[in-house]
């Protein structure tokens, strides 16, 4: 079913949250840990220097206090400069709802406001809008032109429909990027559990990866004692009646069984991946999700 009307909000009205994703970012790139893992952050070593009890003990650097015979912490150099990359997935499964926004609705308020974020923390994003082929694919640059074509193509309904074609927008990405990138997958994974862990294995050798995924409530449960119910297929748009209090749980629990395996695929890969739901917000989520793996990486 083609997609009609676009109706997010794109315009950097969660400037709290855009700000809180930069603020993260910056931190976590002071660390100094990360920076080993992203080359092109602009983070150099620059100097010993004397622990003090305001430091974080992760910081201090052993071998070099024994040889001294003092706490010695790293002094790093800071000049923020890393890409961001984002493959957003526009296929006919993210055109669902059972709430108020549709899940690709849902994705690009996420992926715009830390796009902005990343953007006007000064460091290059770049985008891959996805399908059943690659419908856009724009090399990180920095600017307020990038965020607006962004906001543009993310909005653009002709983006949107068709099959899913993951191995492909993997293959078109890795082809454009010429340095380590933190790549964010949008995406609700959903028909890509066979050959998933593969391809994330594939991405998060050379880069560093955060998937994020999106379900709508109906992704997880069905609800139960409401009599029949029609499910239909997505990419097939082949349908079926279900008595929900007959079938719903074997539709749970093949559910959590999905979601189960996306979880393992990321954590095998050492990749991070953040779990949202669209009949939530997402502010509060996202906010404690890069808080927790900026603690991580520091």
């Amino acid at each position: 079913m083609p997609l009609k009307k676009f109706n997010a909000n794109l315009v950097p009205g969660l400037k709290e949250l855009s700000m809180q994703v930069k603020k993260d970012l910056l931190t976590t790139a002071k660390s100094g840990e990360l920076a080993s893992k992203l080359k092109g952050r602009g983070i150099e070593f620059e100097d010993y220097r004397d622990y003090n009890p305001a430091d974080d003990a992760h910081r201090i650097d052993w071998r070099a206090s024994q040889r001294s015979q003092r706490l010695l912490v790293r002094e790093y150099k800071l000049d923020v400069n890393f890409n961001a990359f984002f493959l957003i997935d526009t296929s006919e499964s993210m055109l669902f709802s059972s709430v108020k926004k549709l899940k690709c609705e849902y994705a690009a308020e996420v992926a715009n406001s830390i796009f902005y974020g990343v953007l006007t923390s000064g460091n290059s994003s770049g985008f891959g809008l996805f399908n059943d082929g690659v419908v856009k694919l724009v090399k990180p640059m920095l600017g307020k032109k990038q965020y607006h074509l962004f906001a543009k193509e993310i909005s653009d309904v002709k983006n949107y429909g068709g099959k899913k074609d993951f191995k492909k927008a993997v293959r078109h990405t890795l082809s454009i990027l010429d340095r380590k990138t933190l790549i964010f997958i949008f995406s609700d994974f959903i028909g890509l559990e066979k050959d998933l862990f593969e391809y994330i294995k594939l991405i998060s050798h050379v880069h560093e990866v955060i998937g994020v995924m999106i379900n709508d409530p109906r992704d997880i449960s069905l609800p139960s004692n409401v009599g029949q119910l029609v499910l239909q297929d997505p990419f097939s748009n082949e349908t079926i009646y279900v008595d929900s209090n007959e079938y719903s749980r074997i539709y749970n629990e093949y559910n959590q069984k999905r979601i189960n395996i996306i979880r393992a695929v990321f954590q095998r890969s050492r990749s991070k991946l953040l779990e949202l739901n669209t009949s939530k917000g997402f502010y509060d989520p996202t906010l404690k999700f890069f808080t927790q793996i900026g603690a991580r990486w520091r």
